[in-house]
């Protein structure tokens, strides 16, 4: 029997591989329940060295996840996880044979029953600890022995994967996640994890993250009651909404090369927001912006980071800025994180704030959008590139492993989900657009720029 072998992604430091054996060994294998390791025993996977480029980095962190573990699961077909326990994105099943998809809706397109369903959710994630993972935190991350594992809620464990991937590596301005060709791909596994966790903790197969058209609007349609909270002259969020309860994990004000290093905070902050009260970013996108970003052909352009140019990755990350009567300081991605002026603004805290993922998951419709209007590019290959961003370096600190360039050929539905167009047309567009985007040629995208399939 053939058996195709996959590195899995499923992240952040399972509990039986945080234990002094486990790390003294560098083996992160945990048995599966017909107790072999990865389910070796009923073909699921087997405990495995992956092939990797030798580097010595003054991190810890950048050669994910060399500085704990040499061994680690690899899964077989469709088996995914820690231990080779459950299916990967898209299939379902006690033996991942049954296909699985999700539709992601626009957040105002859901209704009250489903919108209900999806807040109350990510309160239950964030009142609820993860018996499937610990974080880890540190004072120095360029001292391997220095960190200690935690446990965590199932939402401050997704809180606290973005910190660690989004805190700059303690030799350089870089990081895993933001300034280079890795951003959306580690934000869609990032949103796809925690889909997963929350399925798993709740038990509802069929949750998913909608995403925020944030074009749809001058200011923030979401930050009321109804969703996810209105605020204060303070930008406190109003006591009557569920969120004002939530208090940030993982503080702002730590030095270079420290991970959470005070999880048992007594007085966490809570979130807040002040939309459009900055004067450098009070205004969100517009389809002007989205239109700019799509209609770029290039993926990515050295130097590979906030000062490329002339790149899709760039412009809707945010640093290849339009100049025009605005005069923003940032734009797409970056401008919407700046609009919101409070716990989103600071990176690598911003995932506190559960806008972050309706945010994202709009972010990633437009990556797929441009994706499918450009399946000749490739994953760029540079030595300008971070080492933690290159195509072949595993994607930090998801784990199991998949490369950073793994997912470039892998549409939303054969990761299981697929994005649903707003119900409502979008006020910005003419009639000529809408009758052309219902009968003409090409594909339609989002803001009905057409492109050969």
């Amino acid at each position: 029997m053939l058996l195709s072998l996959q590195w899995l992604y499923l992240a952040q430091f399972p509990h039986a591989c945080t234990t002094q054996e486990a790390l003294d060994r560098k083996t992160c294998c945990p048995l599966w329940k017909d107790g072999s390791p990865c389910g070796q025993n009923s073909n699921r996977g087997i405990c495995a060295a992956p092939a990797r480029e030798a580097l010595t980095p003054f991190d810890y962190r950048v050669d994910w996840p060399s500085a704990f573990y040499t061994y680690v699961c690899k899964c077989f077909d469709k088996y995914d996880g820690f231990e080779c326990g459950v299916c990967l994105p898209g299939w379902k099943g006690p033996n991942c044979t049954e296909p699985h998809l999700v539709e992601r809706k626009e957040i105002t397109d859901m209704n009250d029953t489903e919108r209900e369903s999806f807040l109350s959710n990510l309160d239950h994630a964030k009142h609820n600890t993860s018996n499937r993972y610990m974080i880890l935190t540190s004072n120095d991350t360029t001292v391997f022995s220095n960190f200690k594992f935690h446990s965590a809620t199932v939402y401050d464990l997704y809180v606290w994967l973005h910190y660690y991937a989004a805190k700059k590596y303690a030799d350089t301005d870089d990081d895993a996640a933001h300034r280079g060709p890795a951003f959306p791909f580690w934000h869609r596994v990032f949103l796809l994890f925690i889909e997963r966790e929350i399925r798993l903790l709740t038990g509802k197969e069929d949750f998913y993250i909608p995403y925020w058209d944030w074009t749809r609007h001058a200011n923030c349609n979401i930050c009321t009651n109804d969703y996810f909270g209105a605020v204060d002259p303070d930008g406190l969020i109003d006591k009557a909404s569920r969120f004002s309860k939530w208090r940030t994990a993982c503080v702002l004000d730590e030095g270079l090369g420290m991970i959470c290093s005070r999880p048992d905070d007594p007085s966490p902050a809570p979130i807040t927001r002040k939309p459009g009260m900055d004067p450098t970013a009070d205004t969100l996108p517009n389809m002007g912006d989205v239109n700019d970003t799509l209609g770029t052909d290039n993926y990515d352009t050295t130097p590979y980071n906030s000062r490329s140019r002339n790149s899709f990755r760039s412009k809707l990350e945010g640093f290849d800025i339009p100049r025009d009567s605005r005069h923003l300081q940032s734009s797409m991605h970056n401008l919407v994180h700046d609009y919101l002026n409070g716990t989103m603004s600071h990176l690598p805290t911003a995932a506190n704030d559960p806008l972050f993922m309706v945010h994202h998951s709009f972010v990633d419709k437009l990556l797929e959008e441009w994706l499918q209007c450009h399946k000749n590019a490739s994953y760029p290959e540079s030595g300008e590139i971070h080492k933690a961003q290159r195509g072949g370096a595993f994607m930090a600190p998801f784990f199991p492993l998949r490369t950073n360039d793994w997912y470039w050929d892998k549409d939303t539905l054969s990761l299981g989900y697929s994005y649903r167009e707003h119900s409502i047309p979008h006020p910005g567009l003419n009639r000529g657009a809408t009758r052309k985007a219902e009968g003409g040629e090409g594909r339609a995208l989002y803001s009905f720029i057409f492109c050969d399939t």
